[in-house]
């Protein structure tokens, strides 16, 4: 995966991660954080939400997959490439 495909694909999850931190009013990380750690129980109980976090949870595990493949792309190779590349492709 090329780190432009890999950006765009990321672009993609950020917008509809966005779309839950707007409907619950916090930001992934931390509800990522919350249900780790038992602390949204109650709420995943609760049919209501339970989907809603099961989708949440996805996006954002599969964000962070592509967060850690970035990271791994640009630490190999010079940030001044990459831009070159890109600009001119």
């Amino acid at each position: 995966m090329t780190l432009k495909a890999l950006i765009s694909d990321m672009t993609r999850l950020e917008a509809e991660l966005s779309r839950f931190e707007q409907k619950f009013g916090v930001k992934s990380d931390d509800f990522y954080r919350a249900i780790t750690s038992g602390e949204l129980d109650e709420f995943d109980a609760l049919d209501e939400y339970r989907m809603d976090f099961v989708e949440w949870l996805s996006l954002y595990k599969t964000w962070l997959s592509l967060d850690e493949k970035y990271r791994q792309l640009i630490a190999r190779q010079p940030i001044a490439v990459q831009i070159k590349t890109s600009v001119l492709t």
